[in-house]
């Protein structure tokens, strides 16, 4: 956490968001969360930071969230990102492993 105050409570949100998404997504090998206070006037928009690294194998998912006065708002967004991320993901990445291919290698056009 940079800028941010010590919190047990948002330190066991953070582990309780991680753990759910860990719990649906079983490929994910680590699970980086940044949490940053940003020095802006309010006028100018969000306070807060979140940044989310996760790595699977091959791959990594990238989040950025931003948020005006709640950092629990900022983390559960970002969170909900990494989720619908990630399904998309590995959505893609099944239908890469079906798509037929021919003797080859490359996609079989199906001629």
């Amino acid at each position: 956490m940079r800028g941010v105050p010590h919190s047990g409570a948002l330190e066991r949100f953070v582990g309780e968001q991680a753990r759910a998404l860990d719990r649906q997504f079983d490929r994910i090998q680590a699970c980086h969360v940044v949490v940053e206070a940003l020095n802006r006037p309010k006028r100018q928009g969000a306070q807060f930071a979140v940044r989310l690294n996760i790595t699977l194998p091959g791959t990594e998912v990238v989040v950025n969230r931003e948020h005006g006065e709640d950092v629990y708002i900022a983390l559960r967004d970002a969170f909900e990102a990494a989720g619908l991320q990630l399904k998309d993901h590995l959505r893609r990445q099944c239908n890469v492993q079906r798509s037929p291919r021919s003797p080859d290698g490359t996609p079989d056009s199906g001629n």
